[in-house]
């Protein structure tokens, strides 16, 4: 979908809604996060630190479908980070980046980190 004006075209970038995950949650966690009959291609995702973490061993932090849970974009989450500290993603970061028509993006984390740890995690894309 383009955004068009005076003598300008240019994509409409737009920020899914954003989940937080108790990354030391002893089980995994599955939210959705968008669901709508476009295709959509996803531009960056970012992760910020709520709580600091630990130095423990992070978790996976997957974006995916229902079928499967990392489709799109998988991490382990950063060990030792501030409180409030973020991390961006780019498409080069992406498994796959374009999401099919009808598809729910699902945002997910395996859960059972040893030590402390909160984050947020949501991304932007444009409508194909």
């Amino acid at each position: 979908m383009a955004i068009k004006g005076k003598n300008l075209e240019k994509e409409l970038l737009i920020a899914g809604n954003r989940a937080v995950f108790d990354l030391s949650d002893s089980a995994a966690t599955e939210t959705v996060l968008y669901h709508k009959n476009y295709e959509i291609l996803i531009h960056k995702v970012w992760v910020q630190y709520v709580e600091a973490t630990s130095a423990d061993a992070g978790v996976e932090i997957k974006i995916g479908s229902p079928s499967d849970d990392n489709a799109y974009f998988s991490l382990t989450s950063v060990v030792s980070q501030d409180a409030l500290s973020s991390t961006e993603y780019g498409t080069g970061d992406m498994v796959l980046a374009t999401v099919p028509k009808d598809t729910p993006v699902c945002v997910a984390h395996a859960g059972g980190k040893t030590g402390t740890g909160t984050a947020y995690v949501w991304f932007s894309y444009t409508l194909q």
